[in-house]
Order: structure tokens, then C-alpha cells, then sequence
């Protein structure tokens, strides 16, 4: 029955039918910014590298007077500098204002000298003009008193040229404060040109805005949702104060060409059949039928549109005079769909050719989803212009690098997108030479007691091939060997054996059980398969007392268990140390008294070494454990390495942690082969891996690749693959991203360099290098030897590289780049590398000469077998210097200490590599073939698909394409370092999956595809919201976006009910638009022809940055009605007043989030008492340690605030330049807010020293009665991140000012609730000689409300303050008002509020307070963090709708009481302490994955949780509601709520009159606003009704919605 509405509203549709516009504008709050440095600045963010040749022109012959002047002057100049792409972000950027957050986040500047407008700071000398600039600067260069200057602060906001790569930094900074139309800004501009390097030239804008309003923006949604009616009632004082207003004729059609076209369709279009046209003439509703395959029948009317040539005559007459596009009938449909749903519904049929094409596209995505690719490329998250703005200026730097390298457009977009880099590689040819296995006949230490020293194994020649589909490549990736065959049995010391132990006697070898079991289950008890199918090697240092619960613990628990894993260990005996004697001594034991007097050994080094916990090796306790065992040796000559099997066995390990290339004192673990480090995520690492192992066995035993037969091969199975390697450099194979939150060095973290982009910061040419090559005909990888080459080290890693190259089956060609320690002299092979680097005709050098040369450095004639090679030399005596500048910048580039070295290779730094390790020829093959697999095979089969003609390229030209081209591929895959960090997230590579989708009438293209630069393509449901977006964007994709191809798939879904229940509008333009004067039109959205008589909602659709509210509106926006709108309509005008600053910040040492630190965002300039105005604060949370201010464009400095936050960290980094920002010490403390996407940080703070082990959030006073208990196993989780808590019973932070004796907040929303809650303000001052804050939720206010609270405080003497907190993106969105409404009482109370009030009361709006609140502020909550009251129960009446008290919540509470959430008082101190919010947040994410949970979200997500987050019951009296409790008790009530009552339904209205003092209130407040309108204060006369019009408000129609189970209890 929900779709009545909707359904009068589409048949009425065709009557045209007119009612007032309503019609929205969005204005910034921040200072307008000047015309002329606004077009400017857009420019620079569109193409900043032009900006300072754009500024030569100025200042201009004639000074621009108004906005279009100065936009149209500045395009004007632009336009031979940018190409269509970059003009047409200029205009749109102008048109969205783009650079005004830039430009207001400046402060103006004056010289101070009269007549001076443009000048120069020269350390604190002002020149006004050109001979006064070169006079100072004279001055300081004769003076050289560069030492004495102070360094100049640089702001983000500031400008400079792009100068040539530089090792050194200018000597001098300039700040040039500039006015681009003072006389004097050319020269002065000239002149700081001119003195470049040695001169840093700084361009900050003198007065950077004017007084003015800010500019109306655009970039922003607007809907208007049809209201559900049931339970909501309507302020109907306007209603009853104004004459109705008479309609718009009936001849008016509808605003837009669009509409007008789509109304003509409709009409001519027949009904389906006469039955059909039967139920529209008389308004039956859509009936289930008919809704269900509405996206169907939009998508057949689409397709039907799109094929001109064959419409009706009927149809096509309407479309004559302005045939109109699929895209511009897909956004006139979406945006209107209210209007459009019925005619469509029984006016279109759905046509078979459709139907087949649909439901065969749900085969290959899934129903209704909508998505989005760029290039290939997945978008993330909701779409807005900013975000596609920014996407595409990354995708055209992307593709014109390729385009730059030779590929046309199109090859270029087709090689990013190519499936081979997402997919695997193309098999060899021989379909069983994908994987061959050795079979051996004897399977190393698998078969012989660890006690067994024999090294002897025996591998065979005989080999069994497989057949491993390609999927799997990427599992098999980097296993090595860590079997100990190649050492000899018993370097590995087994924990178990399933193939040996008597555990496993009952266990079966049948392979077939791998088939019934699932995948779930494979790494679990389950799977008894006496097989050692995944054989887990734990490389440990055993003087480190961690490991030995590892053992004892973990891994006993695991095998006791019967999981399916043999568990191995090699102890580390590298130097001379307590790990070498520790390996000593296990390896004795183990040999002498094997496993289970092992196991034993640490079970009891455990136990001392935890109880107590001690964090180094007690010598005591091992020699006290050791001697219990009875051994005929003394420790003294065991751990000394007098036995001579024990040195053996250290011997092989010695040789087994080398060929492995274990080095992490931290553990590392090989899972069959697959190295993993032994940090916090192991055992999920080891369970991914082990799954997908066996997985793969899975399909082979059911591909009959394995059978019966097989095994005794399984056990080294994977070890024995042609894939798997014998040794393993650590540097060379990538860690998962799962590593990366561990705490090591960064050994093996993936690092990808575009070597395009790195020419061009340090001004290396590829090219211009001598490359060592070798014989192959194609070398796709360019390996670069970074080092100090006359370095032994650096000479031993230049010569194994050579020797790498002269190997047959090389690919590669090196060459080399000179990193010395700074101060070193020049050596022989640097300078012999660098004068065979100058020369241009040496392109490539054979191996064999660049051996030779080498071997002839120390004999002085080197050169001389160059020449001999015929290759002539010349001596520039610059070349060493230009060599040595170039090598240092891009050893910085990539990250590299001087002195360091690495290889990079296409683009991926390997390294830095210690002199200590070795990285030999082998090393450089493994590193070849690794890349090959991984990604320069990839490439060299997406170039040899895109380039036909690429066999025509020479070999070094060839070379150069690959090297390149793979750089930029494989570093446009990296994730952002913060998406790593925070979500583990894999490369992002591209996919083109979507044209496996049919598109014969369900797709449609747009644009030039051959000479696009961005390939854009959307696959829509087009009935939803996503669509209603989408749509209004590219419907002027032509003039937003040149150079875009554009494809569009319908995804339709089926529907249950009516899919859009909103009208939608978008606001974007392609340009600004001006008066006749030049002045810019104010932007604003309009909504024309809605229907009269139903209700509608408006929201705001803004961009996640923003905090905006309204301001101007004369209506209620809650409840808008058409019919009793004026003819003029309703127009609301919104205002931005804030910007999101959120973050998400981190522990240096652990990466951990430093939950409950309170951080403060302040200015950056003092205030009269020295010190910071702070303008927000607020409390990182657990949840990704998440962090929200809100602030205005300026510069801020983020600090922690005053208390035990700043007691136990200091700040290392700020943040602001992402996840790997420079240090407080290196930039400061300082951010700038100068986005309209605002700002995300990702600050580190460091703990200070004795504070490693407390907890922010620890010392909870000690409490009596049951929360006590209650609240430690609260403490107990939430603080299982910590190792141990503080007693200490200091707050969270120190009051900063005295807040007000009682803080109550509350919410409003519409015109209703609002006066609800000026009467409840009147009645909480009445009963209390306290002072009194409110605290308002500025959210969802009115702008009536807003301008009426003011006067209110100041007549009766309260204080109140506008909180607001903006949804995280990380946390599930709630789309209905109401329920975002709820949301906000309860999921932020720990950051929604400064973090120096402590308590706070809630009240619902519609309350009457009969009691002094103090009472609740001075209640004690015995420990819990809020009180509630719970549900009355002595109503008998309503006893069946006590849902509380049957299914779920019966059994679920227990016996606990129900609480209701219309009045609760919140320890804020408590709450925080107890990171309450983070329980919150946890348990809503998780429930609200079920749309039908948390009905009553407030109440029901509280009540839930109050076994981990206890709820202190206050007294039943605080708390009366007709509904729930008995009248007996009326007399007691301290507060009186308007609960609704689910059995009556009356009217919040008509019960509150029957309140005594209610009616009193509510004429005194309307008296009052009547004073405040006649007086001319307030605007709005909404507020001066009395309840004579209130009364029998709320009698709505009936939606004839059923499907409610229970209202929410204090509604």
C-alpha cells in the first residue's frame, strides 16, 4: 500500500498539474575570495607548472572590474597553455569554487609603507620595487651572511616556480606578497626569476579575499523523499494563520524541455491494455506485478528511445524539435521517478529482446548493482564531481605518460586495462610444463628423527609432471625450500609428525577426503588426513624469552588439538650471544631426549619466564630447567659448543637460515614454503595459507592429478614444484600486505618508482645511460645498481650484476648510479663509469668489455679497452660531477641514505640492501625471473597485444618502452600507504570485466573513443539512487569533461515496492554564469511541478567534507506542502559553515591505534594570554583510531590535549601530507584546511619514555556493588591491545573553563519538534536555580529555530551551544532521517561533546520537566557510564505491546530491565574512559548488517549491550509516559514524555494539552516570539502561534503502511 501516493502523483502527471517551486541555494561562510586571483588559483590546481608563465603576462592592460572580466582575462592567457582537459577543470573549477577554500585559508597582508601594494620580504627588509630587491639581495650575497639568516616559515598555501633538480637548497628565500595588477608586480616578478636557484622564490597573495559573502556553490545534491505519514504529524499553525493559496493554472506545463518531451511520450504512449487504463482511471495502486518489473520497463523505454529510426510516428513527433539522448531521459526519468512510475508501469511493456539480455547480464553481474570504472580502474565510494574531477586529471597524467612513450590514446587506455595484469600470465606452451615436481625416492628429515644426524638425502632424478591451472600462480609465488634436504636431517627440530606420531594412528592416507571436506574446514580438527600436508618452519631466536609460550602454548595447544599441521623449529645461532647458546642447548636436548622431554624443556622455561613475566632470558631458570632433566653433560660445556653433534647441527642451521635468508630477531615462519613474519597476524596469515593450499590440492585430487598413488609425495609437495626455489634473498620477494603492520625494518616491502615521473624530478634519462646488455634479443627489464661503487661492497654488487647479465638466458641489461658516503672522493670505477656515461654514442656495452674494463681499472688502462671496443671516450671533466648530481637525486628520490644500496628495477626499489648481505648472480636470476612472473612478463604481453607493430622496435628502444611502461603500470597499482596501513589492502589492479556484459539494448556510448584520454564506463540500475546522480553529472558530460569516452550499462533489479521514493536534483554547471553586468548568478537547484498535496522531506546530498545547515526558510522543511506553499513557492538557502578535518592516527611502535588520547585542533597565532585559541577538540577512537574536527580554511596547529593523553605520548607527526608525513621536527606542528574535500590526517604519536605499557584510558576508580565486576571485563577487552593498566586514577583531561551545573542536549527536527523543544527549555528552567546549557544537534535545526534561540537564551538566562559530528565513512550509513536521528543520541556521545564537559542529560524535545535536573547531575552511577529509566510496566492496557517482553528481548535480557531512551544521563568521563562509544559503534556496525535489526536504534542498541556496557536503572518516577505507565503515578513524575501510544495513535499534540502547565508554556513562548516578530528580530512568524491552532494537528491521511511492528517507545 506504500505505492498509493506515488501512484496518484504518475497519473495525475499527464493533467499537468502545477504547484509552487521549491527551490534550494547552498552559500559558503567563509570570506569571498578576489575574481581575479580565484581564476588564478584554479588554474594552478588544474595545471600548476603554468601558473608562473601565466603570471609574465601580468599585470594586464586593462585591470578587470568585474568577475567575468577577470575569469574571461585569465582563460584568455590560459589558453595556449592548457589543452581542452585542463580548460574546461578550469571553468567548472570556477564554477565550483574550487580554489576559494585556498584562497580564504590566507591572511591579507599589508607592507606597511604607503603606496607599496606589491613587495617582497627579504628577511624582514620590504622592497617595494625591483632596484630595491637587488640592493638587498646584493647586500646578502657580499655579506654571505646566509648563517645568520632565520629560515623562512613556508605556508601550503604558498607558490614556487619549478627549477631544475637540485642536491642543494636555495641559499635565500624571497616572499613575494602579491597584487597581479600593481605596476610593480612584473618586475619584481621578473627579477625573483631571475635569481633562481640561488634564490627561492616564495608567490603568497597579498590580499587573498574581499569583503564580501561567500560565493554560492554548486557540487551538491538535493532530494525531496515523499514522507512517510504513519505516526508523524504536520504543523499545520501556517496552515491555520495564512489564506490558502490558489494553484498555478492547469495549463502550465512543467519547467525543462526534458520534462516536457517525456510528458509527450507518455501521453501518446497507449495503456498496456484496457484493464490497465481501467485501474489508472480510477487510482487503484500499483499492484506487486507491476511494481516488480518496473527497472525492466525502464530499461526497454530507454532502448526504445535510443533507436530513433524505429519509433512510432507518435513517439518521434515529440521528439522533432529536440531529439534527446538516452543519458538525458535516463536523468529527466531517475530525478522525477515519483511522477514517471505509473505510466511507466502500465504504459510499457517489457520486451522479450530485453528481458534475454537482462537476465542474461545477471549471470555475470549481480542484479541491481551499480559501478564504476575509470580507465579500467574500480571507483570506490559515492560519486561527486570533486572526487571525479580529481580521478580523471590522475587518468590523464596516467595515460599521456604511456601516450608519451609512443602508444596512441587508445593503445594506451587498452595497455592499462589489459586483463594479464590483474590475471596470470600465458602459460608455457607445453601444457604439462606448467608444473613439474621431482619425486623423490627419500623425502630428507620428513622420514628420520630429529635425533638422526645423517646429511645425507636422497634427491631423485625422476620427475611426475602436473597440471596447475594458471589461477594458482600467484599462491605459488616466492616458495622456497625450507625443508632442511639440502642441509641434512635434524637442522629442523620437529615438534611433530602426522606421517610418525602415535597420535595420529587412527588418522587415513585416503586423499579423497580432502574432496568431502570443506573449505572451511581445512584448517581445522576436522580434516584427519595422516598426511603432513602443510609443514609450518619457525626460524626463532630462542634468547628471547616471547617464544617460549609460543611453543609451550600456542603450538601445543594446536597440535593437542588435532590440527592437520606438523610444526617445526630452527633456533638462530648467529654471533656469539645468548641466541647461540640457547640453540646450543635445544639442539643438545632434542638430540639427546627428543620431543617430549622437549616440549617439556619449555613448557618449564615458560612458565618462569611469565609467572612472573620477565622480558629478558633468566640464565637461573635455564640452568635450573636443564638440570632437571638429567643430563650426562654440564650446560657450561653444552652451551660453550663442546659437543661435537650439537655443532654440527648448528653448522647446517647456520647453512639453512643463509639459503633462506632469515635475519629477523622478531621470527619468521615458512608455511610449505611461504614466508611469513611471526607478528601479531600469524595464525590468520597461517590459516589464509594453509586453506588456499589445500585448496589447490582440492582441485588437483579432482582433476585426478593426485591420486592414491601420490601420496607419499605430498609431503614435500610444494617444496618440489619448478616454481619453487632453493634460495631465498629476503629483499627480493614482496611481503603480503597483511606484513605490513608488523614491526620490522620494511626488508621486502614492496617500493614501485614511475621511472617516467622520476626523469623528470631528478632529470636522469633513461636513455642517455651506457647499459650493460645482454645477448637476448628483447631485455624488458632495466636493472639500475644503485651504490657506492668503489666501495668493496659496491664493487662486489656491480660485478655480480655483470655476471648475471652475461648468462645466456638473461633478460636484462644494468646499469649504474654512484651513492657514496657524503664528503667521499672519487673513485676509479665511478669516474670510468661516468665518462663511459657521457658519451652518446654508448648506448649498450657487452658484458664481456665491461668485465674487462673493470678487471683494467687497476692498471690504469681501462679506458683503453673501451677504445679498443672502438667506442670512443671523451674526457669532459663535468661528466663525473653531472653523474655524481644525478645519481645522489635519485637515490633521494627513491628513499636511499648516501652510502647505501639497491637495485631498481623497472621502477621497483629493491633495497636498501645492507653491506653485510650478500646479493649475488643468483640472487639478480631469481630477481628476474620473480619480476617476469609478477608483472614485466605482464607487460611484455599487454605491449605485444596493444603494439602489433612492436617486433619493429630496436632492442634498446624496446627496452625503454618496457622499463618505463612497467613502472608506470605497477606503480599506478600501489594503494595508498593509508589504505595498506589501515585495511591491509592488496594492489588495485584495473579490469575491463564489464564487456563480458551483452549491450545490444542495454548499453550506449558516448564520445570519441579513439581520442579519448579517459574511458569511463557506469554499469546502472536506473532506478536508483546511484542513477539520479550519476545521470545529472553526464548529462553535460560533453562540456565537463572533453576527451572522455563514455559507455553506459542498464543494470535493472526487480522491486518489491517503488525503487525512488525522492525527486533529485544535482548542481553542476560546466561554467559560471553571469548577469548582464558580469556579476556570477547565485546557483541554486529548483524543483518545478510537484505534485500539491503530499508531504515531502528536503535533505541535503553534500560532499562528505561538508557541515552545512540552513539558513533562510520561511517553511518547515520537514514537512513541505505544496498546496500550502505561496505562488512564489518555498526557497532555502543553506550555508556551508564548516569543513571535516578526520584522521585516523597511529602508534609509531606498534601501529596500534593510541585509543582515548584527546587531541585539540588551535590556531596557529597566539591570543592576547600567549596561548593557542582552540578551535575543536576530541577523543581518538578504537575504531581505526579515528579522529573528527570541524573547521573553517585557515591554518591550525594539532596538538594533544592537556591531561593524561599528553602525560604518556608526544606527537612525532602531524600528518597532514599522508601516511608517511614528515616529522613535527621536520615541518612543524601546522595544517591547512584548503580543500572543499577538507583534510585527512594520519598523525603518529610516539609514547614518552617509562609510559610503554600504560593505558590512556586505565585507572578506573575502584567501585562498589556488581558494575565493579562488570566493568573490569569491559577494561579487559576493550584493552587487550595493552599489555598492562594504570592505577592511576587521573581523569581523562582537566577541565579547561567551568562549564554550566546542568547540561542537558536534545534533537529536533521540523517545525514541530523544535517548538516540542523551546516549551521543554521553559520547563527545565523552571524547576532549577542552576545554571543551564543546551546542547543542540545542529544537524537537522531549522533556520526559524536557529534565529529564534538566540533571543530565547538571552530572555530567559541559559546558555546553549550547536554540536554536530559528521557520519564516518567507515561506519554503516543510515538513510532514513529518522533513524539517523537516533543514531546521533546514542553512537558519538564520547566525541560529539568538548572533551571538557563531563556530564550530560539527555531530553527528548517533547518533555515536560517537573524536577530540578541537578538531582541527575548529582546522582552517583556507581560506575556505570550512563542511567536510563527503564520502560514502564504498570499500564495494563498495553501489556501486548511490551515487545520487550517475548521473543528475542525475553530471552535475551534475562531478567535485565528494558530501558527507554527519552530521558538518560551520561558520565562523559566514564563513558570515555571505558571507550563505551567504541562498544557502541562495534555492536551497531555489526547488528545494522541486518536491515530488520534495531528497530529502535537508541533503545535497542544500549539495551543490547548492557552486559558489556552497563546501564545504571534510575528511579521509575524520573520518567512518566500515559502510554507505558500507570496514572497512579502521574503525581510522582519528575519528567512527563509524549510517548506515542501504538494502540490509539492520538496526536502528540492533543496529549500534551492534557498536560496542566503544558498549554502555560506554550502561550507564553508564542507571546514572546509575536514580540521578537513585531519588534523585527526575527524573520520567521512560524513561532508565534499558541496552542489554540495546535489542536487536532497530526490527523495525516493514512498511508496505509502495515508494516510497522512497534512504534518507537518515546515518539
Amino acid at each position: 500500500m506504500r505505492s498509493r501516493t506515488l501512484v496518484v502523483l504518475g497519473c495525475t502527471l499527464l493533467a499537468s498539474c502545477a504547484s509552487p517551486p521549491v527551490s534550494v541555494s547552498l552559500r559558503s561562510s567563509f570570506s569571498a575570495a578576489d575574481p581575479l586571483l580565484e581564476a588564478l588559483e584554479t588554474l594552478a590546481l588544474a595545471s600548476p607548472e603554468h601558473l608562473f608563465s601565466l603570471l609574465t603576462h601580468f599585470p594586464l592592460p586593462l585591470k578587470p572590474e568585474t568577475p567575468q572580466e577577470a575569469h574571461k582575462a585569465v582563460l584568455d592567457l590560459a589558453d595556449i597553455y592548457l589543452q581542452p582537459p585542463e580548460k574546461a577543470a578550469v571553468n567548472i573549477g570556477l564554477a565550483l569554487h574550487t580554489s576559494s577554500p585556498k584562497l580564504a585559508a590566507q591572511e591579507r597582508h599589508e607592507s606597511g609603507r604607503k603606496g607599496c601594494e606589491d613587495w617582497v620580504d627579504w628577511y624582514g627588509s620590504i622592497a617595494c620595487d625591483a632596484e630595491e630587491l637587488n640592493r638587498f639581495v646584493n647586500t646578502s650575497v657580499m655579506g654571505s651572511d646566509i648563517e645568520s639568516q632565520h629560515k623562512v616559515k613556508r605556508l601550503q598555501t604558498d607558490h614556487t616556480p619549478r627549477v631544475q633538480p637540485s642536491l642543494d637548497a636555495s641559499r635565500w628565500t624571497a616572499i613575494h606578497y602579491a597584487d597581479p595588477t600593481s605596476p610593480r608586480f612584473k618586475s619584481l616578478h621578473r627579477v625573483l626569476l631571475s635569481l633562481s636557484p640561488d634564490v627561492e622564490y616564495v608567490l603568497r597573495w597579498a590580499r587573498p579575499t574581499i569583503a564580501a559573502d561567500g560565493p554560492y556553490l554548486s557540487g551538491y545534491g538535493v532530494a525531496l523523499d515523499l514522507k512517510k505519514m504513519d505516526y508523524l504529524a504536520v504543523d499545520d499553525r501556517r496552515r491555520s494563520s495564512s489564506a490558502s493559496h490558489d494553484r498555478l493554472s492547469d495549463n502550465e506545463s512543467l519547467e525543462g524541455n526534458e520534462e516536457d518531451i517525456l510528458n509527450c511520450i507518455f501521453e501518446t504512449m497507449p495503456f498496456i491494455d484496457a484493464e490497465t487504463e481501467d485501474k489508472a482511471a480510477a487510482n487503484v495502486p500499483l499492484t506487486v506485478e507491476e511494481i516488480q518489473d518496473l527497472g525492466l520497463k525502464a530499461t526497454t523505454f530507454l532502448s526504445l528511445l535510443s533507436k530513433h529510426s524505429s519509433l512510432p510516428s507518435a513517439i518521434a513527433s515529440c521528439l522533432l524539435e529536440k531529439p534527446l539522448s538516452p543519458l538525458k531521459m535516463l536523468h529527466t526519468l531517475s530525478e522525477n521517478f515519483p511522477l514517471y512510475a505509473g505510466p511507466l508501469a502500465r504504459k510499457v511493456s517489457v520486451s522479450d529482446s530485453v528481458r534475454d539480455e537482462v537476465h542474461g547480464n545477471w549471470g555475470k553481474a549481480q542484479m541491481g548493482v551499480n559501478m564504476a570504472w575509470v580507465n579500467g580502474r574500480v571507483l570506490q565510494g559515492e560519486v561527486g564531481i570533486f572526487g571525479l574531477l580529481r580521478t580523471f586529471a590522475r587518468e590523464r597524467t596516467l595515460i599521456r605518460s604511456l601516450v608519451h612513450l609512443g602508444l596512441a590514446r587508445e593503445q594506451a587506455v587498452e595497455f592499462v586495462m589489459h586483463p594479464v595484469h590483474s590475471g596470470p600470465v600465458d602459460s608455457p606452451p607445453s601444457k604439462k610444463s606448467n608444473a613439474k615436481a621431482r619425486k623423490d625416492t627419500a623425502l630428507g628429515s620428513a622420514k628420520r628423527p630429529v635425533s638422526d644426524t645423517n646429511t645425507e638425502t636422497d634427491i631423485g632424478a625422476e620427475t611426475i609432471t602436473y597440471d596447475i591451472p594458471p589461477k594458482w600462480n600467484d599462491l605459488l609465488d616466492g616458495i622456497v625450500d625450507s625443508s632442511d634436504r639440502l642441509e641434512g636431517a635434524g637442522t629442523i627440530v620437529w615438534w611433530n609428525d602426522i606421517e610418525e606420531d602415535m597420535r595420529y594412528a587412527d588418522w587415513r592416507t585416503d586423499l579423497t577426503q580432502l574432496l568431502r571436506t570443506h573449505p572451511s574446514q581445512l584448517f581445522s580438527p576436522y580434516l584427519r588426513l595422516r598426511v603432513n600436508l602443510i609443514n609450518v618452519v619457525l626460524a626463532l631466536d630462542l634468547s628471547q624469552p616471547r617464544f617460549f609460550p609460543l611453543l609451550a602454548s600456542q603450538v601445543d595447544a594446536i597440535v593437542s588439538r588435532g590440527f592437520p599441521v606438523r610444526w617445526g623449529f630452527v633456533p638462530l645461532a648467529a654471533g656469539d650471544r645468548d641466541g647461540l647458546k640457547m640453540a646450543r642447548i635445544v639442539y643438545y636436548v632434542a638430540q639427546k631426549f627428543g620431543q617430549p622431554q622437549l616440549s617439556s624443556f619449555f613448557r618449564a622455561l615458560s612458565t618462569a619466564h611469565t609467572q612472573p613475566p620477565l622480558s629478558s632470558l633468566s640464565w637461573s631458570d635455564v640452568h635450573r630447567t636443564f638440570n632437571a632433566l638429567g643430563a650426562p653433560d654440564n650446560i657450561a660445556d653444552v652451551a660453550s659448543g663442546k659437543v661435537p653433534n650439537v655443532e654440527e647441527a648448528l653448522e647446517r642451521a647456520r647453512r639453512w637460515t643463509k639459503r633462506l635468508g632469515v635475519s629477523s630477531v622478531d621470527g619468521e615462519a615458512f608455511v610449505n614454503g611461504k614466508w611469513y613474519e611471526l607478528g601479531d597476524n600469524f595464525l590468520r596469515d597461517l590459516q589464509n595459507e594453509a586453506v588456499a593450499q589445500m585448496q589447490l590440492l582440492q582441485e588437483l585430487i579432482y582433476l585426478e592429478e593426485l591420486t592414491s598413488a601420490s601420496v607419499s609425495l605430498l609431503s614435500t609437495f610444494f617444496y618440489d614444484l619448478p616454481t619453487t626455489i632453493e634460495r631465498r634473498n629476503p629483499y627480493i620477494f614482496s611481503k603480503a600486505p597483511s606484513s605490513l603492520h608488523d614491526r620490522s625494518s620494511g626488508i621486502g616491502s614492496l617500493k614501485m618508482f614511475d621511472l617516467g615521473d622520476l626523469s623528470e624530478r631528478t632529470g636522469w634519462n633513461l636513455l642517455g645511460n651506457a647499459w650493460v646488455t645482454s645477448d637476448a634479443e628483447r631485455t624488458p627489464l632495466s636493472m639500475v645498481i644503485i651504490a657506492d661503487l668503489d666501495s668493496v661492497e659496491g664493487e662486489a654488487l656491480l660485478q655480480e650484476s655483470v655476471t648475471f647479465v652475461s648468462r645466456e638466458d638473461s633478460q636484462s641489461r644494468v646499469t649504474f648510479l654512484h651513492n657514496p658516503d657524503a664528503g667521499s672522493a672519487g673513485g676509479q670505477v665511478s669516474s670510468l663509469i661516468a665518462r663511459i656515461r657521457s658519451t652518446n654514442d654508448t648506448a649498450t656495452l657487452s658484458p664481456d668489455v665491461f668485465r674487462r674494463a673493470l678487471d683494467g681499472v687497476k692498471m690504469q688502462d681501462a679506458a683503453q679497452v673501451i677504445i679498443s671496443e672502438g667506442t670512443r671516450l671523451r674526457s669532459d671533466p663535468q661528466a663525473y660531477t653531472a653523474f655524481l648530481t644525478t645519481s645522489r637525486l635519485l637515490a633521494r628520490e627513491v628513499g636511499l641514505q648516501p652510502g647505501e644500496q639497491a637495485v631498481l628495477v623497472n621502477g621497483r626499489l629493491v633495497g636498501p640492501i645492507p653491506p653485510t648481505s650478500e646479493f649475488v648472480s643468483e640472487d639478480f636470476a631469481t630477481l628476474e625471473t620473480y619480476e617476469m612472473k609478477k608483472r614485466v612478463g605482464r607487460v611484455v604481453q599487454a605491449l605485444e597485444a596493444v603494439l602489433p607493430d612492436s617486433a619493429e622496435f630496436n632492442a634498446s628502444a624496446y627496452a625503454h618502452i618496457a622499463s618505463v611502461a612497467s613502472s608506470i603500470i605497477y606503480a599506478d597499482q600501489q594503494p595508498d600507504p593509508s589504505e595498506v596501513g589501515l585495511f591491509d589492502s592488496a594492489p588495485q589492479p584495473r579490469t575491463r570485466s564489464y564487456r563480458h556484459l551483452s549491450g545490444d539494448y542495454t548499453k550506449f556510448k558516448f564520445g570519441a573513443r579513439e581520442n579519448a584520454l579517459t574511458h569511463l564506463v557506469l554499469l546502472i540500475d536506473p532506478l536508483s539512487e546511484a542513477a539520479q546522480k550519476w545521470s545529472a553529472i553526464l548529462e553535460k558530460h560533453e562540456e565537463l569533461f572533453p576527451e572522455v569516452y563514455f559507455e553506459l550499462y542498464l543494470n535493472p533489479t526487480q522491486h518489491s515496492e517503488i525503487p525512488l521514493k525522492r525527486f533529485y536534483r544535482y548542481s553542476v554547471e560546466p561554467h559560471p554564469q553571469y548577469d548582464d553586468k558580469g556579476h556570477e548568478l547565485p546557483v541554486q537547484v529548483t524543483f518545478n511541478g510537484l505534485s500539491a498535496d503530499p508531504i515531502y522531506t528536503l535533505s541535503m546530498d553534500v560532499p562528505p567534507s561538508w557541515l552545512v545547515r540552513p539558513r533562510e526558510a520561511l517553511y518547515d522543511l520537514d514537512n513541505i506542502q505544496p498546496s500550502t506553499l505561496p505562488p512564489d513557492g518555498l526557497h532555502a538557502r543553506f550555508s556551508l559553515d564548516y569543513l571535516v578535518v578526520e584522521g585516523h592516527a597511529r602508534e609509531t611502535a606498534s601501529n596500534s591505534p593510541p585509543r582515548g588520547v584527546q587531541l585539540q585542533l588551535a590556531t596557529s597565532s597566539l591570543a592576547t594570554d600567549h596561548t593557542p585559541s582552540v578551535v575543536d577538540d576530541t577523543q581518538v577512537v578504537a575504531n581505526l583510531g579515528y579522529l573528527q574536527f570541524k573547521a573553517r580554511p585557515g591554518t591550525f596547529k594539532l596538538d594533544i590535549r592537556e591531561g593524561r593523553g599528553r602525560d604518556v605520548y608526544e606527537m612525532v607527526s602531524v600528518g597532514s601530507e599522508g601516511w608517511n608525513s614528515p616529522s613535527v621536527k621536520e615541518s612543524g606542528e601546522e595544517l591547512t584546511v584548503m580543500s572543499f574535500e577538507g583534510l585527512t590526517l594520519y598523525p603518529r604519536l610516539a609514547r614518552k619514555s617509562g609510559m610503554q605499557k600504560v593505558d590512556v584510558l586505565g585507572g578506573l576508580e575502584e567501585q562498589a556493588d556488581h558494575s565493579q565486576t562488570i566493568i573490569g571485563d569491559v577494561l579487559s577487552k576493550v584493552s587487550s591491545l595493552f599489555t598492562l593498566k594504570s592505577k592511576s586514577t587521573t581523569q581523562v583531561a582537566k577541565t579547561r573553563a567551568k562549564q554550566a551545573d546542568i547540561n542537558i542536549f536534545t534533537v529536533a527536527s521540523g517545525l514541530l519538534y523544535e517548538r516540542f523543544a523551546s516549551i521543554m527549555i521553559l520547563s527545565v528552567l523552571r524547576n532549577t536555580d542552576s545554571s543551564v546549557k543546551f546542547w543542540f544537534i545542529e544537524n537537522f535545526l531549522s533556520p526559524s529555530f536557529l534565529e529564534f534561540i538566540p533571543h530565547m537564551a538571552e530572555e530567559y538566562g541559559f546558555q546553549y551551544e550547536l554540536v554536530t559530528y559528521k557520519w564516518p565513512s567507515w561506519l554503516r550509513a543510515q538513510k532514513e532521517k529518522q533513524r539517523i536521528i537516533w543514531a546521533y543520541k546514542i553512537l558519538f556521545l564520547d566525541v560529539l561533546f568538548p572533551m571538557d564537559l563531563n556530564k550530560v542529560i539527555f531530553v527528548d524535545a517533547d518533555q515536560i520537566v517537573r524536577a530540578d535536573l541537578q538531582e541527575l547531575v548529582d546522582l552517583d552511577l556507581q560506575g556505570a557510564p550512563y542511567g536510563y529509566t527503564p520502560m514502564g510496566d504498570d499500564n495494563h492496557e498495553m501489556e501486548g505491546f511490551r515487545f520487550w517482553k517475548t521473543g528475542y528481548w525475553r530471552d535475551f535480557l534475562g531478567g535485565l530491565p528494558y530501558h527507554i531512551s527519552a530521558l538518560y544521563v551520561v558520565d562523559l568521563v566514564r563513558f570515555r574512559q571505558m571507550a563505551a562509544g567504541d562498544f557502541l559503534r562495534g555492536q551497531y556496525q555489526m547488528l545494522s548488517a541486518d536491515p530488520n535489526s534495531l528497530a529502535n536504534l537508541d533503545q535497542d542498541l544500549p539495551n543490547n549491550l548492557q552486559r558489556d556496557v552497563p546501564i545504571f536503572s534510575l528511579h521509575e518516577d524520573w520518567l512518566w509516559c500515559e502510554t507505558w505507565c500507570s496514572k497512579d503515578r502521574l503525581h510522582r513524575a519528575k519528567t512527563i514524555d509524549l510517548c506515542q501510544n501504538p494502540l490509539t495513535k492520538e496526536p502528540k499534540l492533543s496529549r500534551a494539552r492534557q498536560i496542566p502547565e503544558w498549554e502555560e508554556y506554550d502561550n507564553e513562548i508564542a507571546q514572546f516570539a509575536r514580540g521578537l516578530a513585531a519588534e523585527g528580530k526575527i524573520r520567521s512568524s512560524i513561532a508565534t502561534a499558541g496552542s489554540d491552532v495546535l489542536a487536532n494537528v497530526g490527523l495525516a491521511p493514512d498511508s496505509g503502511d502495515k508494516d510497522h511492528q512497534h512504534s518507537h517507545d518515546e515518539l
